[in-house]
């Protein structure tokens, strides 16, 4: 969680200071720090705590379909059904 709101508040600092041209206040820092762990505790609820076989599945998906995209993916027959399904 601490890793989440350092980050979010580093992002809150660095955006203050280059968008803003300001010097980010404490309560603000404070602000994107609570947000960022909150956050991050809520997205690893969410996660299911096989999260590393679902990376690993990902990550061997994403060469197949992007090899599909690249050579038009699909034998071009396919049929766009518009409206309500017919179950």
């Amino acid at each position: 969680m601490a890793i989440g709101g350092i980050t979010l508040a580093i992002l809150g600092a660095g955006s203050t200071v280059l968008i803003e041209k300001g010097t980010p206040g404490p309560k603000g820092l404070f602000r994107d720090f609570l947000i960022g762990a909150i956050l991050v505790a809520f997205i690893m609820q969410l996660l299911p705590e096989s999260a590393t076989s679902l990376i690993k599945n990902i990550m061997t998906f994403a060469p197949a379909s992007l090899a599909a995209i690249k050579m038009g993916g699909g034998s071009g027959d396919e049929e766009v059904q518009v409206g309500v399904p017919n179950f």
